[in-house]
């Protein structure tokens, strides 16, 4: 592929998703002129599946989350038999059709070195984060009720709480019963008419995308902003290597312009990579072992804990119908060692969406029969069921980790990442207990059955989750010789190289990690403007 002209600018943002769109948008506002790379292309909202007859089939095919079974011209491979690795490579990045489910990190969560050694302390605390917390919310529209007992002191939210629903009370009752914590599911999906973007209508075709914008794609809700602010944002643009002089600075990033079949240079002051926990490791590997003279790019990958219930009553809920998420409940989010363990889980509790996915099992194959009986467990099934997702807090293992392949290139000559991924023991220890609180819900709630799903192959015996979570591979910390990069995000080795995905967050909590992954962006962007772009 032939090298082309470049050009420059103050500061050059790889990945435009969640943390690249907040990162574009702060800087641009400020004047500083970025350029944002993303080797995806922009997803137009008519060509959600949303307005098909055939959505659900869509999200099992073209629409799936996992890239090597979507296989899209803007996909790359990942390597990997140990997890199913969940991402979406468009503007937008994997906002296009997350869940939005959007608890936040608890105070303890950053100080798990203190609690118990198992793992790092942030170089930052809880309190100094709230701020951008608070700010991450009313950039891209969150829903919620402040006051949950549970949970950290939030500020109001920007809209009111989504409606429980039906599935909501019903579970409600169930933790109600057993004494335990639960409170409304905060969302980034707006509940009434904000910002430009019209309120939640409760269609209930979450997992598809929002095509109204109602969750909060980045693409509808932050990028029009950062582009009217003067970003410039280049489509089907893969990052190939982030450059250095002498000096050891960044000057720059080589990509692929995909359109154009050629390869360009864009030269900067500061680099900033928002690629996620598998692309930005990749990157900096492919970029001469970047930024890693501690080793630790790449290591430490988490993805959390899961295990999850789906559960099915009697009476009727409409539970394919309104925002995905219903509840959460805290009740075992910290560390109790009585039970076994340290670290804690959540309860993330959500209907069932549509026909397809509620008849052909919502968790994992194994819904209805096929044959006879099949329209007897229709009619007795859909829409009085919900499942309730046991998420925890998984151990940092240097061992799980993402390196490059040795034989297995993309389309564009770029190495692939390829993961390996085992739970600690303390995370075994922690999905059993999980699993038998979530058969204590399921009667709790009266259920007529349900059924479990650990993610745990039956033959071989190894944990192979669905990993939307990729976290913790180029980690921040006060410690150079432990993690790659500062407290402000900035890598130790490239002090103009920043990191502001999920890369760097050094633990998982037992939550939802974008509300975090926003926040920090928010925080590292803000100090890379008033540096003017220059660090």
């Amino acid at each position: 592929m032939a090298e082309q002209n470049g050009d420059s600018a103050d500061v050059v943002v790889v990945g435009a998703g969640v943390s690249g769109a907040i990162t574009s948008l702060i800087l641009a506002e400020a004047g500083i002129d970025v350029v944002c790379l993303e080797q995806g292309g922009r997803v137009a909202p008519g060509a959600f599946p949303h307005f098909d007859a055939d959505w659900e089939w869509q999200r099992s095919t073209a629409w799936h989350p996992e890239p090597n079974t979507r296989r899209g011209e803007d996909d790359y491979p990942v390597e990997t038999d140990s997890e199913a690795t969940l991402m979406w490579n468009a503007v937008g990045g994997s906002s296009v059709i997350y869940t939005a489910l959007w608890p936040r990190y608890r105070p303890s969560d950053f100080r798990k070195g203190d609690e118990h050694g198992l793992a790092p302390n942030w170089p930052i605390t809880y309190e100094e984060l709230a701020p951008f917390y608070d700010e991450a919310d009313r950039l891209l529209g969150v829903s919620g009720l402040a006051g949950d007992p549970g949970g950290p002191a939030v500020a109001a939210y920007p809209t009111p709480p989504l409606p429980i629903g039906a599935v909501g009370r019903r579970l409600a009752a169930g933790f109600d019963r057993l004494g335990w914590h639960w409170w409304p599911m905060p969302a980034a999906v707006i509940s009434q008419d904000y910002d430009g973007r019209p309120g939640c209508n409760g269609c209930g075709g979450c997992i598809a995308g929002c095509p109204r914008g109602s969750m909060s794609n980045v693409a509808l809700s932050v990028w029009p902003k950062a582009l009217r602010a003067g970003a410039r944002l280049r489509t089907r643009a893969r990052a190939l290597s982030v450059e250095t002089d002498r000096a050891g600075r960044a000057t720059g990033v080589v990509y692929a312009d995909r359109e154009a079949g050629c390869r360009r240079r864009v030269r900067a002051q500061a680099v900033v990579l928002a690629c996620n926990g598998v692309g930005t490791p990749r990157l900096l590997l492919a970029s001469g072992d970047l930024a890693n003279s501690s080793g630790q790019v790449g290591r430490n990958l988490t993805h959390h804990t899961l295990v999850g219930t789906e559960m099915w009553v009697d009476a009727p809920l409409a539970s394919h119908t309104g925002s995905l998420g219903a509840v959460i409940s805290q009740q075992f989010a910290e560390t109790d060692t009585g039970r076994g363990f340290v670290n804690g889980f959540n309860f993330n509790c959500v209907g069932m969406e549509g026909a397809g996915l509620q008849s052909l099992g919502f968790l994992a194959p194994g819904g209805a029969p096929w044959g006879e009986g099949h329209h007897d467990w229709f009619r007795r099934h859909f829409g009085h069921g919900f499942v309730a997702f046991a998420i925890g807090d998984d151990i940092p293992r240097p061992e799980n980790r993402v390196t490059l392949s040795a034989d297995a290139c993309d389309a564009d000559g770029l190495p692939v990442p390829r993961i390996e991924y085992a739970p600690h023991a303390n995370d075994w220890a922690m999905m059993a207990f999980a699993r038998e609180r979530l058969q204590d819900l399921a009667g709790a709630v009266d259920s007529f059955a349900h059924r479990t799903v650990d993610y745990v192959d039956p033959l071989t015996g190894r944990y192979r989750p669905p990993a939307w979570h990729l976290l913790g591979t180029c980690r921040m910390g006060d410690d150079r010789a432990t993690s790659v990069v500062d407290r402000w995000n900035r890598c130790w080795d490239v002090p103009n190289l920043l990191v502001v995905d999920g890369s760097a967050l050094a633990t998982a909590g037992a939550v939802n990690p974008t509300p975090t992954i926003a926040a920090v962006a928010v925080r590292a962007a803000r100090h890379l403007r008033d540096s003017r772009g220059r660090v």
